[in-house]
């Protein structure tokens, strides 16, 4: 397994939009995505629903499959998916 940090990828500007689409579209149909979240060089994967987009700090509340609420920052993902 490759431990080794990575410098965080850059986005550009139709990804960061891509991603907000899908975002929304998530919020508004309750779908599970699958969060690739870039952390202290390492990338994390998180998987829920998104509950809330906070604008104003920038996070997103998510509701995990445990029905945890995990606060994600959006200038730590680096990517996002449907999980299905």
């Amino acid at each position: 397994m490759d431990v080794s940090k990575i410098e965080k990828p850059s986005l550009d500007n139709q990804q960061v939009e891509e991603m907000d689409i899908l975002v929304s579209e998530a919020l508004e149909f309750n779908k599970e995505l699958q969060f690739k979240l870039f952390n202290n060089g390492f990338v994390k994967h998180i998987a829920g629903r998104v509950h809330y987009i906070n604008f104003e700090q920038q996070k997103l509340h998510i509701k995990d499959q445990n029905d945890n609420t995990v606060y994600i920052n959006m200038n730590d993902i680096i990517g996002a998916t449907y999980n299905d």
